[in-house]
């Protein structure tokens, strides 16, 4: 085994087991603060409950309190009772209190008289309370709710208030302890069990008593809360909750320890990797610049040392020196035998319309010198010659400068099917006989591109294929677009004479062209190179369905080219 990875093992061994064992102390320690923290926790729940039930008792009598001072029940019962007319209007109040029960949100709600005469209730079992109770409830002079214990245990609220004549209307109204509890016990994620009322001498809601007990879903911690009005009636009830919150707290402490223990040795390997680094460095770097090499990104090495080493390290500067010299060379070779080849392809280009501006200045001299009477016949024709081939000359010196200087793309939003509409309208005058016609994709994207140069390649490819098959019975050029992943392709079909087997494949280099004399050979270089620096491609795929034909493909990303500080330069 070589030394780093034993220096890993040894370093990562060490750790895992000192952290463990610092681990399972601190595990002990945190086991036993948590387990307080969470029968605290508990203890909290039932102080929270019985201040729940206190709040809620209160706002119950807040609310009743309301209804008797501003409520049209209990002043239209007090102007009957007044009157004597309680007895015929009292079927009309019954109903009237099923609504306002509904309305306080309250279990039961009964509108009684002083004397303890009910006038509505709901429910109706209501009805059956004893006068003397009723009497009771209205004449209590106890502030703030009280407990009615027994078999369904509730908290009462009063009010009342009395009429012209100084009798006296109240409202009593109960909430139902066991809902609230059950409601509270929700909303705080316990369970409440065993309520049920106690002696006053041991009312106390500030002290709940826990304990832990265990049923068959597992661990239950345990409070027991004492529920007092100020009457002194007494509510018990207990609170549970599953430990499986504090399981699964003790559980995240020992993935932490666990994972602490990780973070240790991963530490540790980490240090041992670049203790052993250090160690072997100068080979490592060695190797390192070496897989350089081939892309030429090996920079010469800054090795300490004495030895083999040391030997190996100034052998392979001395041979990154020697590439660099022999790759300098090689690149100013290529670019001069690059520029060699294309003065080669300009003065061909250029030669061939000298030789007819030749021949007719010399036919010219000729004539001239002899006092040849065709001479003025003959002046016309050779001046023509003359201008077309020095236009001619013009037109391959601009398309060499546009193809050497091509100026970066601009890309904007534009829309490719108006591009191409825009290229079909302006060459459907010089179409002639040959169809043009556009046929769009469905749903083609916008995409960020260059319009001018867009338009250029669109206008080159269109022409050649209007010059391809024009002549040709049923002649057709025609321009689709479509949407293909993230590209855009545009594709320019014809139906003319085609492309040679021998040219296909040298047909967007630099002077490689079809029309003969008529063509400079530039087009299609241009043309390719728009479409490079926009991150797409242009190419020739055959020709068409048919079988005749030309089939060319303009391939465009939607995102468009790179911003032009990021684009290629320009050659």
């Amino acid at each position: 085994m070589r030394l780093a990875p034993r220096l890993a093992i040894t370093f990562g061994l060490l750790a895992a087991v000192s952290t463990a064992a610092a681990g399972f102390a601190v595990r002990t320690r945190l086991a036993a603060k948590e387990t307080e923290r969470f029968q605290r926790e508990v203890d909290g729940t039932c102080t929270r409950i019985v201040a729940e039930v206190h709040r809620q008792g209160e706002a119950d009598q807040s609310l009743l309190g309301g209804a008797c001072q501003g409520g049209e029940l209990v002043d239209r019962v007090g102007i009957a009772l007044d009157r004597g007319e309680l007895g015929e209007r009292r079927t009309g109040f019954s109903p009237i209190v099923q609504g306002e029960r509904t309305a306080f949100d309250l279990d039961e709600l009964l509108l009684a008289v002083e004397g303890g005469d009910i006038i509505g209730a709901s429910p109706a079992a209501l009805l059956g309370m004893s006068s003397r109770d009723v009497d009771r409830l209205l004449k209590s002079k106890v502030h703030g709710f009280t407990l009615r214990t027994g078999a369904a245990a509730a908290i009462l609220s009063a009010c009342t208030k009395r009429s012209d004549r100084g009798k006296i209307v109240g409202l009593i109204g109960a909430r139902r302890v066991d809902s609230l509890l059950e409601r509270l016990a929700k909303t705080l994620d316990v369970q409440v069990a065993n309520a049920s009322p106690s002696a006053p001498a041991l009312a106390s809601a500030s002290a709940p008593s826990a304990t832990t007990t265990a049923n068959a879903g597992g661990e239950l911690a345990r409070a027991t809360c004492r529920l007092q009005d100020n009457a002194g009636a007494t509510l018990t009830f207990d609170v549970l909750k599953s430990t499986r919150e504090l399981e699964d707290n003790l559980r995240d402490v020992d993935k932490a320890v666990g994972f602490a223990a990780a973070i240790s040795a991963l530490v540790a390997l980490i240090a041992a990797f670049f203790l052993a680094r250090s160690l072997s460095r100068p080979l490592a770097v060695l190797a390192r610049e070496a897989g350089k090499v081939a892309s030429g990104e090996a920079r010469p090495l800054d090795v300490r040392g004495s030895g083999e080493v040391h030997e190996l390290a100034t052998a392979f500067d001395r041979m990154l020196r020697d590439l660099s010299v022999t790759r300098r060379r090689l690149a100013t070779a290529s670019r001069v035998a690059a520029w060699r080849e294309v003065a080669r392809r300009v003065a061909h280009e250029v030669k061939n319309p000298l030789a007819p501006i030749r021949a007719a200045v010399e036919t010219l001299r000729r004539l001239r010198a002899r006092d040849d009477p065709r001479f003025d016949d003959y002046f016309d024709e050779a001046t023509r010659t003359v201008l077309d081939e020095v236009h001619r000359i013009s037109t391959i010196v601009t398309e060499f400068t546009r193809f050497a200087r091509l100026p970066q793309p601009k890309p904007e939003d534009v829309r490719v099917d108006d591009i191409v509409r825009h290229v079909v309208q302006i060459h459907a005058a010089a179409a002639g006989d040959v169809a043009l016609t556009f046929a769009p994709g469905r749903h083609v994207p916008n995409v960020q591109a260059d319009r001018d140069q867009i338009i250029q390649v669109l206008t080159n490819l269109v022409q050649n294929a209007l010059d391809a098959t024009r002549g040709i019975v049923g002649g057709a050029v025609t321009i689709t677009t479509s949407s293909e992943g993230h590209d855009v392709a545009i594709g320019v079909i014809d139906n003319g004479s085609g492309i040679a087997p021998e040219i296909a494949d040298r047909l967007f280099e630099p002077y490689a062209t079809t029309k003969g004399a008529s063509g400079t050979g530039l087009g299609l270089a241009i043309a390719q190179r728009i479409a490079l620096e926009h991150n797409g491609e242009l190419s020739y795929l055959g020709p068409s369905a048919s079988g005749r034909g030309s089939v060319f493909r303009l391939l465009l990303p939607i995102e468009g080219p790179a911003p032009v500080s990021d684009a290629p330069p320009s050659i």
